[in-house]
């Protein structure tokens, strides 16, 4: 049984049109879902933006919560 891992995705730099703009630290697959420190679903992975050695992950939020521009957000790696 493989262990699973949290892993930084990155921070928050800002909502735009609803959606979480997070400087990203690793680059995710397209789909994946994204956590908070206390482990709460905040969405989903919906598109890589910029170049690689500085870039943006756009997340779809699963629900209206607000959210804290600096704050860490996650994923899990199997």
């Amino acid at each position: 049984m493989k262990r699973k891992r949290l892993r930084k995705l990155g921070r928050i730099r800002g909502i735009v049109e609803g959606r979480i703009v997070v400087e990203g630290e690793l680059v995710p697959r397209l789909g994946e879902k994204v956590y908070d420190s206390s482990l709460n679903e905040v969405g989903v992975v919906l598109s890589i933006l910029g170049p690689k050695n500085k870039f943006f992950i756009e997340v779809k939020p699963s629900k209206a919560e607000s959210h804290t521009i600096g704050e860490s957000l996650y994923i899990i790696e199997s």
